[in-house]
């Protein structure tokens, strides 16, 4: 997020309202936007445009899981990788390692999809275009990573908008044409990796790059940031997957895509109700927290006086644990009134039918936000064993309840494994982060594994 952090640094610390809102605009932008405008495209195709077609709307639904989870070997991955370059200033390397990453998840992708398919045979045509419009979502999700650490954060945003606005037109033409409204879809998504890979080359690439494979000889080391974010979204995922598959929710009107009807709309509306955890935390992480956060490591780096870094950790701390306490704040104060517009039956899908879900989809993915936040500040703090262990703990959490729950309570309990995962996952997380941050002084003296002389050091003499 160097782009991003670089841009709200420079608007919020101002002091001047209009900054101070544009810095929050920016925000919900490089948050959310992606998350928004594809919401809101797909919402104007279905709904405006009058395509309604299964093996269309299947083809979305799974495009867009398979690729998050997919991607998501690479995702964070690529992060820290590129992370690492800039902090080396070594930049020309972006560009051909981003493309080395995406050509290997694309392929692990592909080897997936021929796997899926000779398993779940369907018509030639329709594996062709779901097959592109997957890789398209997956490349998108790759590229954009690359795209948000530049400085060019607007043209960022832009690339999602002409994505967005592609897509809808694209989708329709291909329509009127009785061609495949995949194709249309996907050419959308195209649109936007295109305009992401002119920012990135415009800020990192020239002529003489290729692709590179460099990035392999870090998998050692960073190994774990592999597993954390494919285990991070099979976790979020897998309660569909028990309830898809279960006999009295479930259904399969292609063979091998599954789906539930009273299920999925109602839990993908509470998803972007956690829209406001998001943008917080990130305002607050590349803001007011990264300022303490660098300070504290630049006075263990220049070797401050103990006292002085004793009086720094506890700053960091402090302003740590406020940030954390303001976003809880703010999102339950948004849950609270989704929550009471539902029980009012004033959202949009509020029925008698999905009252029930919502009620346990709301605050699921509130704490699934509150999750989220608690284990990028682990990762912020490099530790990927730990953010690691606590994704596969609440992964079997909630393939255990999920399964227990829907298979001996029923309609009454859809969500509640959900809930109770991320709720159990964030109290855990929560307290070993406070425990880490606590004795962060001695874990990164640990860290930095000191050459010391044997000997005892009193008062500074050597004995």
């Amino acid at each position: 997020m160097a782009g991003v952090g670089f841009k709200l640094n420079k608007l919020f610390f101002q002091n001047r309202v209009s900054t101070d809102a544009l810095a929050i605009l920016y925000s919900i932008l490089t948050a959310s936007g992606p998350w928004i405008i594809t919401t809101l495209s797909l919402w104007i195709i279905l709904n405006y445009l009058n395509i309604f077609n299964i093996y269309f709307n299947t083809a979305i639904i799974y495009g867009f899981i398979f690729s998050i989870i997919i991607s998501g070997i690479f995702s964070m991955f690529l992060s820290r990788r590129i992370s690492d370059i800039m902090y080396l200033k070594e930049y020309e390397k972006i560009l051909p390692e981003t493309l080395g990453i995406i050509v290997a998840n694309a392929t692990l992708l592909i080897i997936f999809l021929v796997l899926f398919f000779l398993f779940n045979p369907q018509p030639f045509k329709f594996i062709i275009s779901f097959t592109y419009l997957t890789l398209s979502l997956l490349v998108l999700w790759l590229i954009s990573i690359a795209a948000i650490s530049t400085d060019e954060i607007n043209w960022y945003i832009t690339s999602y908008v002409l994505m967005g606005i592609s897509s809808i037109v694209f989708s329709k033409l291909f329509s009127y044409y009785n061609l495949s409204e995949i194709y249309g879809y996907a050419l959308g998504i195209t649109v936007g990796i295109i305009t992401n890979f002119i920012t990135v080359y415009n800020t990192f690439g020239n002529n003489n790059q290729k692709i590179s494979f460099e990035w392999l000889k870090e998998i050692k080391k960073y190994w774990q940031l592999m597993l954390i974010g494919v285990s991070y979204y099979l976790a979020i995922w897998v309660d569909d997957f028990i309830v898809w598959n279960n006999p009295n929710f479930g259904e399969e009107l292609i063979d091998g895509f599954k789906f539930s009807f009273i299920y999925d709309s109602p839990m993908f509306f509470c998803y972007l109700t956690i829209i406001p955890t998001i943008t917080m935390f990130i305002l607050v992480l590349e803001t007011r927290f990264y300022k303490k956060y660098k300070h504290f490591y630049t006075s263990l780096k220049e070797g401050y006086v103990y006292s002085e870094i004793l009086t720094i950790k506890d700053e960091m701390e402090k302003e740590l644990l406020q940030s954390i306490s303001l976003t809880i704040k703010i999102q339950i104060l948004i849950t609270t009134l989704f929550f009471i517009l539902n029980e009012l039956k004033l959202l949009p899908i509020s029925n008698e039918l999905s009252k029930p879900i919502l009620r346990l989809g709301l605050i699921g993915a509130m704490l699934n936000g509150f999750y989220l936040m608690v284990i990028l500040l682990i990762l912020y703090f490099d530790f990927r064993n730990l953010a690691f262990s606590l994704n596969i703990a609440v992964l079997f959490l909630n393939i255990f309840l999920s399964h227990i729950l829907v298979s001996k309570i029923g309609y009454a309990s859809l969500g509640a494994g959900y809930a109770l995962s991320f709720l159990i996952g964030t109290m855990v997380s929560y307290t070993l982060l406070k425990k880490k941050i606590k004795d962060i002084i001695k874990i990164e003296f640990f860290r930095q594994n000191p050459s010391l002389p044997e000997g005892k050091l009193i008062r500074g003499v050597k004995r």
